[in-house]
């Protein structure tokens, strides 16, 4: 069992440096107490003399998770420097907000969220204080959910019009909110106009996708078999056959979203140029969607096997991702359409893996990477187990440099509130206190749960659809993209129409309702936001887990130069625990409690 860093000597204890701060010996390690306005009546802190002792109660108990406080070496007694963080670009110093445009403001009352009505809810962004509008796919799809591009050069129609999304950069701009988006690179959908045309063999589009006329062996050999074992993410064979070319098309995803062939420099083109126009429109930066997937073999090798079985975790996939040409085909897309504008400060964002993180030739091309290792937990964890998701992360984050951003829900997984219950508000206060930038999921900030009662009939997500009645439920996403719930109105102020695109959740509260009440998890996540912003030590400073065992996870956050800093303390246990931290050297004597949360978000 690992053991607890406060059992270990001052030399002993790992620091991990994120960001531009220099790292500082540890002889010098120090923080100094805040000067906001001391809650000790609310707290369940005994500070008496020169001892420190925390009681900190269970979360099933007196529902009490984290408390915040300000910490100082000595006693020193100088006041925190509070200003703007130094050496820090906009998108290091940011909170970015998810939004899945499909489910969040409905302005033209059709029952599908829009431009316009992001526009509309700018001002309660920026009053949540988000810096960061990242949105979900926009470009046109064939279904409103999916990711079936018919027109990677044109706004999804659902969404508006292409000068609504002009209208919407501009006003989140003149809010001092930038906007990034999703760009879909690895595939298309079946309707475009692409596809349809390599499907008749017609040039220039024949070889826009990748094809195989399969191996011989097939039933009454009336139609040959899948070229070799290649798996989709869905599971079963990558391969879906063509009835109009009498071939196979590969297609890593769903069956209505070919893979594009990057092994043709058309595609590049055809690439460069749709980066081109999204910047033009005024967008930020870019999240690149599933780059690892964007060349495969191309001798079509089988891949190890670890079983028969034909789902996808059970091969080895050494063929179809995280081939070396698909980062430099990342880097041919978008150096030259970036580099020119580097003036503007735009960046370019994907998700973390060992293949990018491992080779320093690729993680040079990002400004940022998203992370969901905190997400990866097991839906109860202990602190011993959270520490060592985090000093995992961080130790890859320090190594190439590149920023984090920490993640915990999307649109393709169960919501956190779902998933961990009363651990979920934890992670919400965990994440935004990391090294890095946090990022919220639409909803995160009222807790929004998935939807378990969306009938097979009002099924929207296509992947579910096609499994039936029967199994719809097993791989839905629909549950955890319902709309969003502004007020207690019809539909919860989403729109005006008499049936959303996917019911409302009539579980959950309203972001009205919790804006209303001072102790709300609304409320929190904005205090806890404002407050990382104004402090040195939480936007650019180091971190150190200065008591971690099976109940407790701690951890600080000093400035390197100032010498300011937070102690943030968790109980994940299940029993109330009295903590001591008198042994901890750099940890002072005198502290202030800025804030307890209890796991529904809300102060005792």
């Amino acid at each position: 069992m690992a053991r607890s860093s406060s059992d270990s000597s001052d030399d002993e204890r790992k620091t991990v440096r994120i960001g531009p701060a220099p790292p500082i010996p540890k002889k010098t390690y120090a923080t100094k107490s805040s000067t906001m306005q001391k809650r000790k009546k609310q707290c369940c802190l005994l500070i008496r003399k020169k001892w420190f002792i925390a009681a900190i109660s269970a979360f099933i108990l007196l529902l009490i998770l984290a408390i915040v406080l300000g910490v100082t070496l000595g006693g020193k007694n100088k006041s925190v420097v509070y200003s703007n963080p130094v050496n820090l670009t906009w998108w290091q110093n940011s909170t970015i907000y998810r939004c899945y445009v499909t489910s969040y403001v409905d302005s033209d009352g059709d029952g599908i969220g829009d431009f316009k009505g992001i526009q509309e809810r700018l001002s309660y962004l920026k009053e949540l204080g988000v810096d960061v509008l990242w949105l979900s796919p926009i470009q046109n799809t064939n279904t409103v959910s999916g990711t079936d591009v018919i027109n990677a050069k044109q706004v999804k129609i659902e969404y508006g019009l292409q000068q609504d999304f002009r209208d919407l950069v501009a006003a989140a701009k003149e809010m001092g909110i930038r906007v990034i988006m999703d760009i879909i690179l690895n595939h298309s959908g079946s309707a475009h106009q692409w596809f349809r045309q390599s499907q008749l063999s017609t040039n220039p589009y024949k070889d826009y996708y990748i094809w195989s006329k399969g191996k011989l062996g097939g039933l009454n050999d009336t139609k040959p078999l899948p070229p070799n074992n290649w798996i989709s993410l869905y599971n079963g064979s990558a391969w879906q056959w063509s009835d109009s070319r009498q071939e196979y098309y590969l297609r890593q995803f769903w069956r209505n979203e070919p893979d594009l062939n990057y092994r043709n420099p058309q595609i590049i083109q055809e690439m460069k140029t749709a980066v081109n126009f999204w910047l033009e429109l005024g967008v930020d930066g870019f999240y690149l969607r599933d780059v690892a997937f964007l060349y495969e073999d191309a001798q079509l090798t089988d891949e190890s096997q670890l079983s028969s079985s034909q789902e996808y975790v059970f091969h080895s996939h050494n063929n179809t991702r995280d081939l070396t040409e698909s980062y430099q085909a990342v880097n041919d897309i978008f150096f030259g359409a970036i580099q020119p504008r580097m003036n503007a400060d735009r960046v370019l964002l994907m998700e973390t893996n060992d293949r990018v993180m491992s080779d320093e030739k690729w993680f040079q091309t990002y400004n940022m990477m998203t992370t969901n290792a905190l997400y990866k937990l097991n839906s109860t964890f202990d602190g011993l187990q959270l520490k060592a998701v985090v000093e995992h992360s961080l130790e890859a984050f320090n190594k190439t440099h590149v920023w984090p951003i920490w993640s915990l829900g999307d649109e393709t997984k169960s919501r956190i509130s779902s998933k961990f219950n009363q651990l979920a508000v934890g992670l919400q206060v965990t994440q935004i206190f990391l090294p890095g930038s946090s990022s919220i999921y639409y909803g995160e900030e009222i807790l929004l749960t998935n939807n378990p009662s969306i009938t097979y009939e009002q099924t929207v997500d296509s992947a579910a659809k096609e499994a039936g009645q029967s199994n719809y439920n097993k791989i839905s996403r629909d549950p955890f993209r319902t709309p969003m719930k502004w007020n207690s109105s019809r539909n919860a102020g989403f729109t005006v129409a008499t049936n959303p695109w996917l019911p409302v959740n009539n579980n959950d509260p309203t972001v009205d309702l919790l804006k209303s009440r001072t102790n709300s998890i609304w409320c929190t996540i904005k205090d806890m936001i404002s407050l990382k912003k104004s402090s040195l030590a939480l936007t650019n400073g180091t971190i150190e887990f200065p008591m971690v065992d099976v109940d407790i996870f701690s951890f600080t956050r000093v400035h390197a130069t100032n010498n300011t800093g937070f102690l943030i303390v968790w109980n994940v246990g299940n029993q109330r625990k009295t903590l001591s931290f008198n042994d901890v050297q750099y940890i002072s004597n005198d502290m202030t409690v800025i804030r307890k949360v209890k796991p529904e978000g809300s102060r005792p």
